[in-house]
């Protein structure tokens, strides 16, 4: 699949409502945006800084999703309290409440 402005843009604007929901939940997120890459969010644990991902938002079959940054699906981003309750799940060390 080729990428276009389009899905670049739609990418971008999907990832960036995004992030106030993670900031809701105390983690942090950026967008990172690069001519080569597809856009992405960066989102750390400010707890715990090693613990970090990258996400993606891209089509598939006609929905829009949340990826990891290892291809697996996260959620459609319809689904941001599920897409948020997943992220944290990843970025919370081992011991605490998730």
């Amino acid at each position: 699949m080729a990428v276009t402005d389009t899905t670049d843009t739609t990418a971008t604007a999907h990832l960036t409502r995004l992030i106030e929901r993670l900031n809701e939940h105390g983690l942090h997120a950026r967008v990172r945006v690069a001519s080569c890459h597809s856009p992405a969010l960066a989102v750390v644990n400010p707890d715990a800084p090693a613990l970090s991902e990258i996400v993606y938002a891209a089509p598939q079959e006609g929905t829009w999703w949340y990826w990891w940054s290892w291809h697996e699906k996260i959620a459609p981003v319809a689904e941001s309290d599920a897409v948020v309750r997943k992220i944290r799940h990843v970025l919370t060390p081992t011991g605490r409440s998730r």
